[in-house]
């Protein structure tokens, strides 16, 4: 079966008669441009689904793309880049609850959370200028705007670990047995299990 979308694009107004309805234009057509893989002005099945999950996507024009509209999102005060105070309110927050493994944000000061931040926005600033651009935050889209497969794989993590008597980081048949309570939850809702 041949699937084809057409698209219809709203476009708001501010009530100051600000440009917000024109941003966000351009904003869904490059997305739907960065989708449209083949160019033929329409989204097949595949390139529709990369149009609804784009974190999940392989395609460079759609990582690109949510580069673009992070700088868009985190711009404060809109010169098109992201200053280091616009990196630590918005992206550092999402970077630090991602990564973990890398820095325990727990046991730490807020001098040496700064310190990290620093630290990490000068690695992603290779020309050092004191600012992000789209294609600086590549390195870090995938923290950003997580993949469906991270949240499917955190849901199994955290469901083992309620579940599991041992704690050795696998679960035998009888643990599921009696921990079905646990395990259907993440998938059904309202006690149908």
């Amino acid at each position: 079966h041949n699937f084809e979308l057409n698209v219809v694009i709203f476009v708001f107004h501010s009530s100051d008669g600000g440009s917000f309805g024109y941003h966000m234009r351009v904003l869904e057509e490059e997305h739907f441009n960065a989708s449209d893989t083949d160019g033929d002005g329409r989204l097949n099945l595949p390139e529709f689904h990369d149009f609804l999950h784009p974190a999940d996507s392989n395609n460079p024009k759609l990582q690109q793309w949510l580069c673009r509209e992070e700088v868009w999102e985190r711009d404060t005060d809109r010169d098109g880049k992201v200053s280091y105070i616009e990196f630590l309110n918005g992206l550092f927050l999402s970077i630090r609850s991602y990564d973990e493994e890398g820095y325990s944000y727990l046991h730490h000061s807020d001098d040496s959370k700064n310190a990290y931040a620093k630290l990490v926005f000068s690695q992603l600033d290779k020309d050092s200028d004191g600012y992000l651009s789209a294609i600086e935050l590549l390195p870090i889209i995938g923290k950003v705007h997580p993949s469906w497969q991270y949240y499917a794989r955190k849901q199994a993590e955290y469901s083992i670990s309620q579940a599991q008597a041992s704690k050795y980081g696998r679960l035998n048949l009888n643990e599921m047995i009696e921990n079905a309570d646990i395990l259907y939850a993440a998938i059904f809702h309202d006690g149908f299990y």
